[in-house]
């Protein structure tokens, strides 16, 4: 290999990659040719060639010194236009909000450092308990701090013995926590684990970065509420604000359940209905508590309700109300498991209520099922005679004598009108007749006529009885009677009738009833058309000798 000691680069592939490997040696980096030259020349050679090293350091070095002035440069432009959009949004906010600020609520503004020291936040010690089948933690934290805190949470690590089995982190069930104010959490243990201890700590503490003094929101009606296990809280709010106050949202109660000893045995949480309640507006809350300390009664307890006021720009202000936390003495309103109670039930004012003693149930009409078992036939009809009872219901209680054979529930109905009858089917089980009744009606609510219903006309055209025959276990054969009823139901109105359901019942000559069957397959019908129907209906007692009919629509 020879060096080209002009332009320093390799005699046999050009490259200027040289490096020295040896004495008086050198190595192309790029074909790996070799040379060996004299000493003086390889000392010239060796000077040079740090020369060339040198020279190409400080280019690079330029390069990447502009290629950095180039970036600042781009990053500053940034910087300077992003701080020009922020200075033009506050100036527009400064002129166009200006009219407006006398009006504006005063919001007291968080602090730069809204961080508080977590031990004003006093925790009990905890208990695990039972809310159903699921074992839960149960740990009741006071606020100490003397300051309100937003979304207080708290950290807890299980351990069996020396081992750590889990770690879980669970919020406080109330959004702000005001002093002095207490709050049950719960903490679901880990499945399956045995627990034989916890570490409970609290996470960091801070107020609420926008709030305001605000008066305390309570229930305008509110009703506890118990079927059985299930406990459950259904609360009417209202907002009496005047026209152009603020709307509410983020509305939500908290319940603590305690029985004679003061001790908390139930707690839950809900949200109201909408996301924001207007001036003048009312909305419901309604749900279900959970119970612990099983068996234990309920003697005492209390709601409260966090909310904050909404402007039109969608921005949310916290409220901050003392003593907010309202407490009753007393146990909850009992009502059967069977009992269907919607919301509106519930909340409806007593202007509002149906009057229950204009309801009344028939008296037993025995009779024979198709395989000969006894069964009785009643009747649930309206005597008032101007109001519509909307969604009536009830569960009715059979004994013989004084043996208990359980109860039959009544939901089907969405309207009973005046005059109208219900037919209702009692079937014992474990006795051979039933010698008496008991009614527990749900509240209800009340209509003036005409009513909601939308109005239909049903016409019976044709009876033709029959007879048939049912085989028992391949061995007994019962016969029974029928009857056949052939009609037409019109819609006589202006609106399509949806969901129409017919009851097709047959009366004897004393007009008692002696069968009935529901027809559920009828179509919509549509304004000034009418659809046939046919059914054949079982005939439990003595002979029928006329057909009646009721009709629902929804």
């Amino acid at each position: 290999m020879s060096i080209d000691l002009q332009t320093l680069k390799c005699g046999e592939c050009g490259s200027s990659s040289l490096r020295r490997t040896g004495l008086n040696e050198y190595t192309c980096s790029h074909c790996g040719s070799m040379s060996l030259v004299e000493d003086d020349v390889s000392d010239r050679l060796e000077r040079v060639l740090q020369q060339v090293k040198h020279h190409a350091g400080q280019q690079i070095a330029a390069e990447q010194a502009l290629r950095q002035k180039q970036m600042l440069r781009t990053i500053g432009f940034v910087v300077i236009g992003f701080v020009g959009v922020a200075l033009a949004i506050q100036v527009a906010m400064l002129l166009f909000g200006s009219g407006k600020r006398n009006n504006a609520p005063t919001v007291a503004r968080a602090i730069v450092d809204r961080t508080i020291p977590t031990d004003g936040l006093k925790l009990s010690e905890p208990r695990q308990v039972l809310v159903g089948e699921r074992p839960k933690l149960l740990v009741l934290a006071r606020n100490e701090t003397g300051r309100p805190l937003e979304r207080a949470s708290l950290q807890v690590v299980f351990h069996d013995g020396d081992t750590r089995l889990n770690e879980r982190s669970e919020s406080l069930p109330i959004d702000v926590l005001m002093p002095g104010e207490s709050a049950p959490v719960l903490v679901d243990l880990p499945s399956g684990k045995n627990v034989t201890r916890q570490d409970v700590t609290v996470e960091k503490l801070s107020e609420p970065r926008s709030a305001a003094e605000g008066p305390r929101l309570a229930f305008s009606r509110v009703r506890l509420v118990q079927q059985g296990e299930r406990v459950r809280l259904a609360g009417r709010l209202v907002h009496a604000g005047a026209a152009g106050a603020p709307a509410l949202g983020s509305i939500e109660a908290l319940v603590t359940l305690y029985d004679d000893a003061g001790q908390v045995i139930g707690a839950g949480r809900g949200h109201a209905t909408g996301s924001t309640l207007e001036p003048g507006g009312r909305t419901a809350v309604d749900f279900n508590i959970d119970r612990f300390g099983r068996g234990a009664a309920i003697a005492a307890w209390d709601y409260r309700i966090g909310y904050r006021t909404v402007t039109p720009s969608g921005s949310r202000t916290a409220v901050l109300s003392a003593d907010r936390v309202i407490r009753t003495t007393g146990a909850p309103e009992v009502f059967h498991t069977d009992l269907r109670l919607s919301t509106e039930d519930l909340l409806a004012d007593d202007s509002e209520r149906f009057d229950l003693r204009q309801l009344e149930l028939l008296p037993l009409v025995a009779g024979r099922s198709t395989i000969q078992r006894p069964l009785f036939m009643t009747e649930l009809v309206n005597r008032s005679s101007d109001a519509v009872a909307i969604t009536p219901g009830a569960v009715i209680s059979r004994f013989n004598g004084s043996t208990a054979d359980g109860s039959t529930r009544i939901d089907e109905l969405a309207y009973l009108y005046p005059g109208e009858r219900f037919p209702i089917l009692l079937e014992p089980r474990a006795v051979d007749r039933i010698t008496q009744t008991r009614v527990e009606w749900k509240p209800m609510r009340r209509a003036a006529l005409p009513g909601p219903r939308k109005p239909l006309e049903v016409q019976v055209t044709g009876t033709k009885a029959g007879t048939g025959s049912v085989l028992l276990n391949f061995s007994q054969r019962f016969s029974y009677k029928s009857v056949e009823v052939t009609g037409t139901v019109k819609n006589p109105g202006t609106a399509i009738a949806a969901k129409v359901r017919l009851w097709v019942s047959l009366r004897d000559r004393n007009d008692q009833l002696t069968g009935f069957k529901m027809i559920d397959n009828l179509p919509a019908i549509a304004p000034g058309e009418s659809v046939p129907f046919q059914v054949h209906v079982t005939q439990h007692g003595r002979d029928f000798a006329s057909v009646g009919t009721l009709y629902q629509t929804e």
